[in-house]
């Protein structure tokens, strides 16, 4: 009987490390932490595979448009081929596909008012790397002249600048409001010292 409180806590302790959304599972990458990260194995495979399709395609000495496109198609088949067979893989073992990604944007939810977007740890990092890659696009239009390669490398850039940057300002202008905000308790105080100081 003593021994039964001891038993229950480690069978929670288990149970909150199961159900931790950030804590290392296979088929997802891990940080130098060992806990989760959002990006999936499956989403680096195919991120990797279409960087080395592009070098092959790079030395074969083929055309933008083949290269890029070439690029596109065998990441996207290396990624949904992985995801599909991690996917297989958790319901076999009676895990639901989705209930990391989904306990990871509550917990996100929760640690930022219910906010799921404009949630940057570092607003800052993501605006100057939305810079770095404006710059790059812009830089690389210009030398390589107009194309449809490089056009298709420049909006791809771009929207990649423009969602970096959105995301880095809209963290700040959401952060700098949620300081200028009243704090509730702060609001009570004078309205009660308001209503005292009336009252004499």
């Amino acid at each position: 009987m003593g021994n039964r409180p001891i038993d229950q806590d480690a069978d929670d302790t288990q149970q909150d490390a199961r159900h931790d959304p950030y804590a290392r599972r296979p088929g997802y990458v891990t940080g130098v932490d060992g806990r989760t990260d959002m990006w999936t194995t499956a989403v680096v495979a195919g991120v990797v595979t279409a960087a080395a399709v592009l070098f092959v395609s790079g030395l074969l000495h083929l055309t933008e448009p083949i290269a890029y496109s070439a690029a596109v198609v065998i990441g996207l088949v290396v990624w949904l081929t992985m995801r599909a067979r991690r996917r297989a893989a958790d319901r076999r073992a009676g895990r639901s596909p989705d209930a990391v990604a989904e306990a990871r944007t509550r917990a996100v939810a929760e640690a930022n008012g219910g906010r799921r977007f404009f949630v940057a740890q570092n607003p800052v990092v993501l605006i100057v790397m939305g810079c770095i890659f404006l710059a790059l696009g812009v830089a690389r239009t210009a030398a390589a002249g107009v194309s449809g390669g490089s056009v298709l490398v420049a909006v791809v850039l771009v929207a990649c600048a423009g969602y970096f940057i959105v995301q880095g300002i809209g963290t700040l202008v959401v952060r700098r409001r949620s300081g200028d905000a009243p704090h509730p308790d702060a609001g009570g105080v004078d309205e009660r010292g308001r209503g005292d100081h009336g009252a004499h």
